[in-house]
């Protein structure tokens, strides 16, 4: 369910100006409600907005609305790809198994099924969270266009809702609803029955996953402010990601790169 929540400011932008407004996609996991992010919003002047509704954010974000975005970065790149440089990298989600910003998405199909490629599943359904997804969407994707084929001829794109961890595109396949699914390593690792479930046929090995973008110009206190509390933030354990390192481009350069060789309107 999407999380509407307003955090009112005690402060202006660092004393400087207009509130700061931040988005944040709450199937991420960081939860602004929590009493870390509750104590430091208000006391930065920051409003908060957390939604799982990616079209809005995208729609929000294109528009220059908020100060700073908690987003995919395939949403990112879209951004910066049509030279709109708005916004720069803050910070990136990591793995909370190796602690990389960079993670192994798996292809995924029941542990019977005869396919051991994605060129075997020409036609099947396949499942994905959304369209700015890096690990269930982008990446068959890319594997694709390396064959010279196209998502939308290929595959049976599913949407599914994927729960906490992201357990439901594998459950999706288990239960025959769908014939694959990509996800990432961790997910696949979080239960020792996936391994028993499922198996793996391919992967994608440069997937990145959540950002903190800032609009340029954003007072530099509040930048590093929020910086340092997004390094010092500890997620929960039942969430999909690990904490965040600072944003470094060459962390997304290998991505950037797949993702520039897709079709415009993917």
């Amino acid at each position: 369910m999407d999380q509407q929540q307003s955090v009112s400011p005690k402060t202006q932008a660092g004393g400087r100006g207009a509130p700061v407004k931040l988005t944040v996609d709450s199937n991420f996991g960081l939860n602004v409600g929590e009493k870390l992010w509750s104590d430091f919003l208000p006391a930065h002047g920051i409003t908060a907005e957390a939604t799982a509704d990616l079209v809005h954010i995208s729609q929000s974000v294109a528009n220059h609305e908020p100060d700073i975005a908690y987003i995919p970065v395939a949403d990112f790149h879209r951004l910066t790809g049509k030279g709109d440089n708005h916004y720069r990298g803050l910070a990136m989600a990591t793995s909370k198994f190796t602690g990389q910003v960079r993670q192994r998405c798996l292809l995924v199909v029941r542990h019977d099924d005869p396919a051991s490629s994605i060129a075997d599943l020409h036609g099947a359904k396949f499942a994905y969270i959304n369209k700015s997804c890096s690990s269930s969407y982008f990446p068959p994707a890319i594997l694709l266009q390396r064959q010279g084929k196209m998502l939308s001829e290929f595959l049976d794109m599913t949407p599914i809702k994927p729960g906490p961890t992201w357990q439901g595109l594998i459950d999706a396949v288990v239960s025959k609803e769908v014939r694959a699914t990509m996800v990432l390593e961790d997910t696949w690792d979080f239960l020792p029955k996936n391994a028993a479930d499922t198996k793996v046929i391919g992967e994608y090995a440069g997937g990145v996953e959540g950002v903190v973008i800032a609009r340029e110009g954003l007072d530099a206190s509040v930048r590093q402010a929020f910086l340092d509390v997004l390094l010092a933030w500890v997620p929960a354990w039942d969430t999909v990601y690990g904490g965040f390192k600072p944003f470094y481009y060459a962390d997304v350069h290998a991505y950037f790169h797949d993702l520039d060789q897709l079709p415009a309107n993917l």
